[in-house]
C-alpha cells in the first residue's frame, strides 16, 4: 500500500495529541479482555443460539452492541443486522429471509466470523472483505469489524462505518481504496506512518479522529466515546423486526414485462378485496406525472417489507434497476430483514447472480414463459401466500 508523498504535510492537532493519553483507559482495556474471556475465539464454533443472539441476556451480539459500545459503536438499525435474533414480543426466533431457518442463519454467521478470525491470524488482511461479502453478506459491516477489533486491537481501528473511514482518509488527502476492512487497514497504516502517533494504540487513534475530524453531522464527544453507562433499560428495543414503517410490498420489474406485472397486481387486488392480506403494494406505475422518479422509488423502498422481483433477462440487464432498486433492496434485506422474493419469468442466468441465494418462488429451470396460464396463476398464488406468511420467516 502506498501513500501520497507529493502534497503538503498533513496537519494534525498536535496539542490534542500531546495532552491526551496514548493508550486505552484501563477500565476499557479490562472490558475488552472480559469480552475475549467470555467469548474466546476458539470456542465460537460451538456457540449456541441462546449464546449468540440479540434478545437473549449476556449474549455475544448483546456484548457487541451494548456491553462494549465504549469500544466502538455499531448502534443503529435493528437486530436483523446480526442475521438471527430472538423476538420478545413474538416469543420466537427470527432470521433474515435469505436463510432457511434460525440454525442455518446461525451457522452462516459463525462461519463468517470464524473465517475472518482465521484470515487475520494468518495476516491475510487483503482477504477479509471478500470473506465478509461472501459469507456474512455485502453490508453486514458490524459483524465484520467489531469482533475483529475486539480480538485483534493491534491490527484494526474500532470503526465499523466505511463512510467514516473514507471521510477520514479524504481529510488527510488520501484516496480511499476498497471496502470496509481494506479502508480500516489503509487508515491505520497511514496514521502509523506519522511520528505524531508514535505510541498511540488503535483505540486512542479512533478517539482522536472523532474528536478532531468528526464526520459531517456527527460530533462525537470524548466523554461519550470512553465512558458511556449503558443499561438494558436505557436502550431502544432492537430485538424486534424492522420498524412499523415497513409495511408495503415493492414490485421490482422491467418494463418489458408489464404483462406479468399486471397479472400479479390482479392477484394482489383479489387478496386485498377478500382480506386475505392487508397490505399495500407499490410499483413505478404509481409515480405521478411531474414527480421525481428517483425520489419516489427511494421513498417506496424505505417502507418496503417484502420485495417481489420479477426476474428476466431484461431485468438483469437493466443498469437502472441494479443501481436504484436492487442495491438498496438487498441492503435492506441484510440490515433490516426485508424479504426478497424472486419470481423467474423467463430463461436467464439467475443462478449465477447474487440473487440466487434467495429462494425463488418457482424453479428457475421452469420459468413462467414455459408454463400455461393455470400454472402461472399457481405461481402468483404462491407469491401471495408467501407475502401473507412473510412474518414467519
Amino acid at each position: 500500500m502506498t501513500f501520497q508523498k507529493d502534497r503538503q504535510p498533513t496537519i494534525f492537532n498536535t496539542l490534542w495529541l500531546q495532552q491526551h493519553p496514548k493508550t486505552i483507559p484501563p477500565q476499557l482495556q479490562m472490558l475488552r479482555e472480559d469480552f475475549v474471556q467470555r467469548f474466546p475465539s476458539e470456542s465460537l464454533k460451538n456457540i449456541t443460539l441462546d449464546q449468540y443472539v440479540m434478545g437473549k441476556p449476556d449474549s455475544f451480539c448483546y456484548w457487541l452492541e451494548f456491553k462494549t459500545k465504549a469500544l466502538g459503536s455499531i448502534s443503529g438499525g435493528t437486530s436483523a443486522k446480526f442475521g438471527v435474533w430472538w423476538s420478545k414480543s413474538e416469543n420466537r426466533w427470527r432470521w433474515n429471509s435469505s436463510y432457511g431457518d434460525e440454525e442455518i442463519a446461525l451457522a452462516s454467521m459463525k462461519a463468517g466470523i470464524l473465517a475472518l478470525i482465521n484470515a487475520t491470524n494468518a495476516q491475510q488482511f487483503e482477504a477479509l472483505d471478500a470473506i465478509g461479502n461472501k459469507i456474512l453478506g455485502g453490508r453486514r459491516y458490524s459483524l465484520r469489524a467489531k469482533p475483529l477489533y475486539l480480538y485483534f486491537p493491534e491490527y484494526f481501528l474500532p470503526i465499523a462505518n466505511p463512510e467514516h473511514l473514507r471521510y477520514f482518509l479524504r481529510q488527510f488527502g488520501e484516496k480511499p481504496k476498497g471496502d470496509l476492512m481494506a479502508l480500516n487497514r489503509q487508515l491505520l497504516t497511514f496514521l502509523r506512518l506519522h511520528a505524531q502517533f508514535e505510541g498511540f494504540d488503535t483505540f486512542q487513534m479512533m478517539v482522536y479522529l472523532y474528536e478532531n475530524h468528526p464526520p459531517k453531522k456527527e460530533i462525537v464527544s470524548h466523554q461519550e466515546i470512553q465512558y458511556p453507562d449503558i443499561s438494558p433499560e436505557e436502550q431502544p428495543d432492537l430485538t424486534e423486526p424492522p420498524g412499523s414503517n415497513r409495511t408495503k410490498v415493492f414490485i421490482s420489474y422491467s418494463h418489458e414485462n408489464r404483462d406479468d406485472l399486471e397479472r400479479l397486481r390482479i392477484h394482489l387486488k383479489a387478496a386485498q378485496l377478500h382480506k386475505w392480506v392487508e397490505v399495500e403494494w407499490w410499483d413505478d406505475t404509481q409515480i405521478n406525472p411531474g414527480q421525481d422518479w428517483y425520489d419516489a422509488i427511494k421513498k417506496a423502498i424505505v417502507t418496503t417489507r417484502v420485495a417481489v422481483l420479477l426476474i428476466s433477462v431484461d431485468y438483469l440487464a437493466s443498469d437502472f434497476i441494479l443501481d436504484n432498486e436492487l442495491s438498496p433492496l438487498l441492503a435492506a434485506s441484510e440490515e433490516e430483514g426485508v424479504t426478497i422474493l424472486p419470481v423467474i419469468l423467463g430463461p436467464c442466468l439467475f443462478r449465477l447472480t447474487n440473487l440466487a441465494r434467495f429462494q425463488a418462488v418457482n424453479n428457475p429451470s421452469n420459468p413462467l414463459s414455459k408454463v400455461n396460464k393455470h400454472e402461472k396463476d399457481e405461481v402468483w398464488t404462491r407469491v401471495i401466500e408467501t407475502i401473507v406468511n412473510s412474518d414467519n420467516s
